[in-house]
């Protein structure tokens, strides 16, 4: 049977989405503290609070896709279900990897609780794993995709009028570690609140697949995306105290929907611009990018946060540099990898059989690995000379 047609303007947004994470990541190792109080540092900033929403987003919105086309399957516990899960259940180990404190058994059994609690760090793919889950299993339960579909309307309203709240509550609350870093500043990307971008994409995005007219919702969506953040910030800036004032920038109604304006106008920009699309280059070049966001993100995490990129900022001495040397370096990092992904894209592509079985190898290998390497083994002292 031949795949779906995938929605290009989805796939390119996610693109964009995660080309430009990387420029976050890289920018955060490298800027000079001394930019961060300037107000091209504040402009940019501010661009950067929209990427992990809108990676999110995308995801929420491909969930609801997925379930309109595969539903019926699911809600018969067929082959398609488990497929859907051993996917997410790989996401899921690359996701705890990345923050796993040590990469070595031997070092496990030594270690003691507070050593390891960094391991249990909510970021961006557990969150969309964890609220796939949440949303998949609302599926099976209600068994309509409509009722699903308003389900995570409701539950992001609630998300974000609620999580600021939960902040501020108590913290001997959710003193549990596993509490403390699913719903705590703890984590970067806490399931309270992050998940309300998730639930978001399947509520909008499934509202959005459902319209006639999407040219039309698109110029809905890019002047909402315009008029309700003026709104917000104007009530904002108000002189009356709010319950949200505390964290308003880290969790509020406010900001979230500001994010998700955000999201929807990118969103509109490219459903308007759709049809041109289909006869770029670059566009269908950034399609592949969405399509292999998980390779990009996994791989330049490792980069710029691995022992490697630690080597190379120390070696190199740009650990405080300007926004020329950052952008050298984005180039540098973002090639390489953009090489790399069109090669596994193809290759999948191609020979599907046999990229699973690479997958499997991998998982293989990274097993054993964790087992037989000893404690005292250094990527960083391999390194050195």
């Amino acid at each position: 049977m031949s795949k779906p047609q995938r929605l290009m303007f989805l796939d390119v947004a996610r693109g964009i989405a995660v080309l430009w994470m990387i420029q976050v990541h890289i920018t955060n190792q490298l800027i000079d503290p001394a930019l961060r109080s300037t107000y091209a540092f504040r402009a940019l900033n501010l661009s950067n609070g929209y990427v992990a929403p809108t990676f999110m987003f995308c995801a929420g919105a491909g969930l609801w896709i997925a379930l309109s086309r595969k539903g019926n399957d699911y809600l018969a516990f067929g082959g398609a279900l488990w497929d859907y899960l051993r996917r997410l259940g790989f996401i899921l180990m690359w996701a705890y990897l990345l923050h796993v404190p040590y990469f070595s058994l031997e070092r496990w059994l030594v270690a003691t609780p507070s050593e390891l609690l960094p391991g249990l760090q909510i970021d961006v793919l557990q969150t969309i794993v964890y609220s796939s889950v949440f949303m998949l299993g609302v599926f099976l339960v209600v068994r309509r995709l409509q009722t699903t579909t308003w389900i995570a309307g409701v539950l992001a309203v609630a998300g974000m009028v609620g999580s600021s709240l939960v902040w501020q509550s108590d913290p001997s609350a959710w003193a549990h570690p596993l509490i403390a870093y699913a719903i705590g500043p703890q984590s970067p990307f806490p399931i309270l609140p992050w998940a309300v971008y998730v639930f978001s994409g399947v509520a909008i995005g499934g509202l959005l697949m459902q319209v006639e007219n999407r040219v039309r919702a698109a110029g809905w969506m890019m002047a909402l995306g315009i008029v309700v953040p003026a709104i917000i910030f104007m009530i904002k800036w108000m002189p009356f105290d709010s319950p949200y004032d505390a964290t308003w920038w880290q969790t509020s109604p406010g900001v979230h929907i500001f994010r998700v304006c955000g999201t929807l106008t990118l969103l509109g920009m490219l459903m308007v611009l759709e049809a041109r699309m289909q006869e770029s280059r670059v566009a269908r070049f950034l399609q592949v990018v969405g399509n292999e966001s998980l390779f990009m993100y996994i791989s330049h995490l490792l980069i710029v946060y691995g022992a490697v990129g630690e080597q190379l900022r120390d070696g190199l001495g740009i650990a405080q540099s300007g926004y020329g040397v950052i952008a050298v370096a984005w180039v540098l990092v973002t090639v390489p990898l953009l090489v790399m992904m069109h090669w596994w894209h193809t290759f999948k592509r191609n020979r599907p059989e046999r990229a699973r079985d690479f997958l499997a190898v991998e998982v293989c290998v990274l097993i054993a690995y964790f087992i037989v390497i000893p404690a005292s083994f250094s990527f960083t002292k391999l390194l050195t000379p």
